[in-house]
């Protein structure tokens, strides 16, 4: 009896996180996204050959090679500083989400109770964990492109 109960109240709290409609947190397309990778990486690169360059250089060339530096790297602070602020604002969202699904499911939190209810008697409850979770699978794939 014990073990009935935990179960189903493992399954209250852990439904709404599973079977919630997720929302991407990608504000950009795929394609700014891998622009944005891209950029990123050349201008890391850049910044470890000029300093590089700048080690092996004589005192002559050594302050345009370290203005050239400071030029990349700040652009490369900028641009990092631009992704955080669309991250932050991607995450509001989907924290704004969140809580209009919870305001909606305690409106009607009898009628939510009894859904999962029928859901887990029916079988319907196990489809919809495999549908989040091959959902869940895909999102993950896709963020490591």
């Amino acid at each position: 009896m014990k073990k009935v109960f935990i179960v189903l109240v493992g399954m209250g709290v852990l439904c709404p996180l599973i079977f919630a409609e997720s929302t991407p947190t990608k504000t950009a397309k795929p394609a700014v996204v891998a622009a944005n990778k891209e950029a990123f990486q050349a201008r890391r690169k850049q910044i470890k050959e000029l300093i590089k360059k700048y080690k092996k250089a004589s005192e002559s060339e050594k302050p345009a090679i370290k203005e050239e530096l400071n030029r990349v790297v700040s652009q490369h602070v900028d641009a990092q500083l631009a992704y955080m602020k669309e991250r932050i604002a991607a995450e509001r969202a989907n924290l704004d989400n969140w809580e209009k699904k919870i305001q909606e499911d305690e409106k009607n939190l009898a009628q939510v109770k009894a859904q999962r209810v029928e859901d887990l008697l029916s079988g319907e409850a196990k489809k919809k964990q495999k549908a989040a979770k091959k959902a869940w699978k895909k999102q993950m794939r896709e963020v490591k492109k």
